[in-house]
């Protein structure tokens, strides 16, 4: 109670000390939103890690587009696609389907396809970075995807 009352005194003898508080509580906040997934935005494959190693040989190799609105995306490789619908909240995130294309990619390109494929329902959160997506399984960092 002594702490309240000496923070009270403290804000009427010193206007300057109150609109210090108010800059810090500003500051904050803005911090601590968080950033959402940007919708019909065109994000690129970065990287994929499988088995903890990163592989950046993939990078530029697909595409993914959110569609925040109806909590679905698609994953565009450069033969196929790649249908998604997803639950977010806060930093959990989950792919609930995962829905290749038709026709299968030639085998030059059925790598890419598939460590997506595979990696897709093995995420559980991400979190945005500057530009970046990093999308995460319980214990790594499974796919890279950045915004054009």
């Amino acid at each position: 109670m002594k702490l309240i009352n000496l923070f009270i005194i403290s804000i009427k003898n010193h206007p300057g000390f109150s609109f210090a508080i108010a800059l810090l509580f500003l500051s904050f906040s803005a911090s601590s939103q968080t950033l959402k997934l940007k919708n019909e935005v065109s994000y690129n494959l970065g990287a994929t890690y499988i088995g903890g190693q990163k592989n950046v040989a993939v990078k530029d190799k697909a595409s993914l587009v959110f569609y925040t609105k109806s909590k679905t995306a698609k994953c565009f490789t450069k033969c196929n696609f790649i249908d998604l619908k997803y639950s977010a909240k806060k930093t959990k995130f989950k792919f609930t389907k995962v829905t290749p294309g038709d026709v299968p990619c030639p085998d030059h390109l059925l790598g890419i396809e598939e460590d997506l494929k595979e990696n897709f329902p093995k995420i559980t959160c991400y979190f945005l970075k500057e530009n970046k997506i990093y999308f995460l399984n319980k214990k790594d960092t499974v796919l890279i995807f950045y915004e054009q």
